[in-house]
């Protein structure tokens, strides 16, 4: 309870916790499908007789009123206090009338069917009717009239006029303590001396008749026992009666007036209405019951709490009773939409029925089954629900639970689409309804006729709705709200034949009849406006649509959380529309409020939560959003995946997807990832979709083709293992090296198909031929990834010399091929050729204006590495002599056939030309390097392309500079100095100074000998350099 009330505390006040409430009761209404307009009524009289009865009434376990409420205002507490510690129940009268915090709290209680606020003041208000009634003798004594009249003005909802209007000759409570005045002209003072405060508000004026010897609840003058003894005031108990003689409006004064007459207990009516009351009790429990009335007037939390209470306080004894908490926790839960709960609830009411051998013939036993069965159709799991239909059908049943079966069984092969046999269930169900139970034929009419105009027979559809129409005539007025569930269902029929006018005509109809007969909160009033949206949505006219949709939410709204499945519909239908009209921003505001909804409701990997992903995903790519679609596909992907494997068919769409969204941010490794992932899901599909595989692969190349540097690598899980450490043995280090094979997989088969694809071109066109430009070059990208440096050399040089068919040498376009030829020849070590492509990647580059300068940079750093990596003189000087000479006319010969026209003369220019730039580009670098480990480079670099020109002078001063500079280090033992000596020497040797070449042979040797890590072969290599130019002297 301390819980409960925390709760209550917290929440907003009761919008309408300051006006006089009123309860219908309508003996027509509870013949009817709107049984539920009763609720109130009745849910209020069981809850006063649980009160006003001292042997049912709940116990208050708390000490005080102050230690249970906990105001926070002093006054309240101080009153709360001095009631705790004075009140007599003599002085009951007084309490009440007396302005204070009790009389607020009570009434708004009393008005709300807040059980915990109200069950404190039990022992109060039975104290308040026996002093009334004692008041009451008194009061009928002093009377000379049997009759008087009395009067009252009063704030009151618009919905309950239309109650009244409805209603008359019915009967009407009042949902506190009536407090009434003699004085007519008082109280119409009072009704009309403000305005409402709103316009879902509006006076009245009750007058009413009391025969003085009819036996009624108590009512009395409280003057000489009231706070205010100078007011007029007749007191009626909470919970009396009357009758609703007429009610219309007053143009002159603008106000409505109600006739009332207080009822007798004996009223034949109220004799009705116990009766009635008694025989849908069935035996069951009154104070379980409010829960069950609870729900038909759409206090879902209350009912809930009304349940769960009675469990967690062990407030029943029998089993039948706790079944009855657990089935009433079920149909809540099927209000909500939460069929898992409901579920789980009707199988605990299970379980007390069927463990109790006396109880395995109840009638409830036959409901639970029912309504599992109509779960698991709501579930769309029709085969289990057939089950559970069957089991309800063999248990005892009476006529009334008959028909509900076959009616439910009706309903399941409706949604199979199995029509015929749902007619034929509806026929049983037929037989099975009472003859006088009107309302229920006319509703089993009206799903006939759904029936038949899902089957397009329209002219017997109008034959039963017709029907339908004439059994709610039987004993229904014609502006009963029982019959705009026909004019609903015909207008539907003419939506169906796409008459939209006339669709438009019944659904209107419908609309007045719940407009005048139905609080503003009933749930056929979202049924309407859901209707008026599809007609208008199926004439094109979308702010219509929009319009009724937005007043199908607002209803909900007021009954349902915003998390009910069905409020979830309705923002989907309202973000479709906004999405339709290119309001995004707003669409996306309805599609995370679904979100928000099944991530609250829902399990993770359930279906709701990946569509709810996917609409917000696909709206963003409405938007042009990559990033934030491609988060919602993201989410979307990882949800699915928590219940299916990778290569799972389903999942073409979301991977097909992402790859593309992926393409269009131009991050092309994880493209290639989802593409990849997509063509394992056709893969493992029998038969297998080529066409489909074709287009996936045809992705796949132009993600290659869109590769701009060819040696950046496309290979995303190859890449995330080279950063991370060598020796990580996590489970993550086994699932990045199962995604590497996934790769290197694909890789292979990304290679075999294009191959075959390419040998299928070249029977049809010859190898220089245009078309196949992109084949070469998604091939010679394959093998680069693969590492296959020879496959991917191949088809760069076929790609060039296609190019050059059309092209020019130096076309820009071909920096690209050029870079990768050379690349590759270097990945191999043939750096003379490597040389050949970098040079003609910097003819073109140079001609270009569009090249960076850092491109040009980049070239001539490969360039410097090549002259790095070049050795000049691994043979005798006469060999080396021979190979520097003729190195380029080798290469020149293995180029294209254009390249091949040129005149030797030609050729030794081009060659000088790039030595002399290179040259150029490398001694510019000397004055910008401040790093001695880069100039060290750099001079090594100037003094091989020295030679590379056979200028050894030059070469030799380029060494040596390079010699001073490791010396001025100290670096006598590096192993640099002995190369940078070993080179020295040859070049000496070169030019015939022996004596020199011998000194650097010897220095080098020196140095290597004093290294014990040293190479061995190079110190065998000094020597003979030292044996050779030592022999001709010995």
């Amino acid at each position: 309870m301390r819980e409960n009330r925390r709760r209550r505390k917290d929440n907003k006040p009761n919008e309408n916790a300051d006006r006089m409430g009123t309860n219908v009761y309508s003996p027509k209404d509870h013949q009817s499908l709107h049984k539920s307009l009763n609720g109130e009524f009745i849910l209020y009289q069981i809850l006063l007789e649980q009160i006003s009865d001292k042997k049912k009434a709940l116990t208050f376990n708390e000490n005080s009123l102050a230690e249970y409420f906990q105001p926070d205002d002093k006054n309240d507490k101080q009153i709360m206090t001095e009631f705790d510690e004075e009140y007599k129940s003599e002085k009951a009268i007084y309490w009440y009338t007396r302005e204070s915090c009790i009389y607020k709290i009570l009434n708004k209680g009393l008005r709300t069917q807040c059980i915990d606020d109200v069950i404190p003041f039990g022992s109060f208000i039975r104290d308040l009717n026996k002093q009334l009634d004692k008041e009451h003798k008194l009061f009928i004594e002093q009377q000379k009239t049997p009759n008087i009249q009395v009067y009252r003005g009063q704030l009151i909802s618009k919905d309950e006029v239309n109650r009244l209007k409805s209603s008359q000759q019915g009967l009407i409570s009042m949902n506190s303590f009536l407090s009434t005045s003699t004085n007519r002209k008082k109280a119409l003072e009072f009704a009309t001396s403000r305005p409402p405060p709103n316009d879902t508000l509006t006076s009245i004026l009750l007058e009413i008749d009391v025969n003085l010897h009819y036996l009624s609840k108590p009512y009395a003058d409280i003057k000489r026992l009231s706070a205010f003894p100078e007011e007029e005031e007749i007191l009626f108990m909470v919970g009396s009666i009357f009758r609703i003689d007429n009610i219309s409006y007053d143009d002159e004064i603008n106000l409505w007036i109600a006739k009332l007459t207080l009822c007798s207990l004996t009223d034949p009516d109220m004799k009705d209405f116990s009766s009635s009351l008694k025989k849908e009790l069935n035996g069951q429990n009154e104070f379980v019951s409010i829960g069950n009335y609870f729900i038909q007037v759409l206090k879902y939390d209350l009912a809930q709490e009304h349940f769960q209470k009675i469990l967690d306080q062990n407030l029943v004894k029998e089993d039948i009773d706790f079944a009855y908490c657990y089935y009433g926790l079920a149909q809540v839960n099927c209000k909500m939409e939460d069929y898992n709960s409901a579920i789980s609830n009707i199988n605990k009411a299970l379980k007390y029925l069927l463990n109790n051998s006396s109880l395995n013939n109840h009638s409830l036993l036959s409901l639970c089954y029912n309504d599992l069965g109509s779960i698991y159709v709501n579930q769309s799991n029709y085969i289990v629900a057939l089950q559970f239909f069957n089991k309800a059908l063999s248990t005892n049943n009476n006529n009334n639970n008959l028909s509900k079966i076959y009616s439910a069984l009706s309903d399941v092969h409706f949604k199979m689409a199995n029509y015929h046999m749902a007619l034929e269930y509806l026929e049983k169900s037929l037989e099975y309804q009472s003859e006088t139970e009107y309302s229920i034929i006319a509703n089993t009419y009206i799903n006939m006729g759904k029936i038949y105009v899902a089957t397009n027979e329209s002219e017997k559809a109008s034959q039963v709705f017709n029907k339908a129409n004439e059994y709610q005539l039987k004993e229904l007025p014609n502006t009963h709200p029982d019959i705009s569930y026909t004019y609903n269902a015909i207008g539907l029929m003419f939506l169906d034949e796409n008459q939209q006018e006339k669709a438009l005509e019944y659904i209107e109809k419908a609309h007045q009849l719940q407009l005048e007969s139905l609080p503003n909160n009933h749930p056929d009033f979202a049924d309407s406006y859901r209707n008026f949206a599809n007609v208008y949505m199926k004439k094109g006219d979308l702010d219509k649509a929009l319009f009724y949709y937005e007043k199908v939410l607002e209803n909900q709204l007021k009954t349902l959380l915003w998390s009910n499945p069905s409020v979830v519909d309705t923002y989907r239908s309202i973000g479709n529309i906004h999405r339709e009209k290119k309001n995004y921003d707003q669409a996306s505001i309805y599609f995370h409020k679904i979100l928000g909804s099944q991530l609250e409701r829902m399990p993770l990997s359930d279906t709701s939560i990946s569509n709810a992903y996917q609409n917000i995903g696909d709206l963003c790519l409405e938007k042009l959003n990559l990033d934030e679609a491609l988060h919602f596909y993201l989410e979307l992907l990882n949800n699915e995946l928590m219940t299916k494997l990778h290569e799972d068919f389903s999942l073409i769409h979301v991977y097909k997807t992402i790859a593309n969204i992926y393409y269009k941010k131009r991050v092309l490794d994880q493209s290639l990832i989802y593409y990849n992932r997509l063509l394992d899901c056709y893969l493992q599909k029998e038969p297998l979709d080529q066409s489909a595989i074709n287009e996936i692969y045809t992705s796949i190349g132009k993600i290659y083709l869109k590769k701009r540097h060819f040696d950046q690598t496309l290979l995303f899980y190859q890449k995330k293992n080279n950063n991370q450490p060598l020796h990580d043995k996590s489970a993550n280090k086994d699932k990045l090296i199962e995604n590497i094979f996934f790769e290197k997989r694909h890789l292979e088969h990304s290679f075999r198909y294009f191959k075959k694809y390419l040998h299928k071109q070249l029977k049809t066109h010859s190898e220089k031929d245009p078309i196949l430009v992109d084949t070469y070059y998604i091939l010679a990208n394959i093998s680069f990834e693969k590492e296959n440096y020879d496959e991917a050399l191949k088809y760069f040089l076929l790609l060039l010399n296609n190019e050059l068919e059309r092209k020019l040498i130096h076309d820009s376009s071909l920096q690209n091929i050029f870079k990768a030829i050379a690349t590759i020849y270097f990945e191999k070590q043939n750096y003379n050729q490597s040389l050949i492509y970098f040079n003609k990647l910097i003819d073109c580059q140079l001609q270009s204006k569009s090249s960076k300068r850092s491109l040009i940079d980049d070239t001539y750093t490969m360039i410097g590495n090549i002259y790095l990596k070049k050795k000049y003189f691994h043979h005798h000087s006469s060999d080396k002599k021979k190979l520097i000479k003729n190195n380029f006319n080798k290469n020149l010969s293995m180029t294209t056939s254009k390249t091949t026209t040129k005149t030797h003369t030609d050729n030794f220019r081009l060659e000088k030309r790039h030595l002399d730039d290179a040259l150029f580009y490398f001694q510019k670098l000397i004055d910008k390097q401040t790093n001695n480990q880069s100039l060290d480079d750099i001079y090594t670099i100037l003094g091989n392309i020295c030679l590379e020109k056979r200028d050894f002078n030059q070469a030799l001063s380029f060494f040596q500079t390079l010699l001073d500079k490791q010396h001025q280090r100290k670096n006598f033992g590096d192993a640099s100095v002995a190369n940078t000596c070993l080179i020295i020497g040859n070049i000496y040797a070169q030019i015939s100074d022996f004596n020199q070449a011998l000194q650097y042979y010897r220095q080098g040797l020196f140095i290597c000998q004093r290294i014990p890590t040293v190479d061995q072969s190079i110190v065998h290599d000094i020597k003979s350099k030292i044996r050779h130019l030592l022999a001709p002297q010995i």
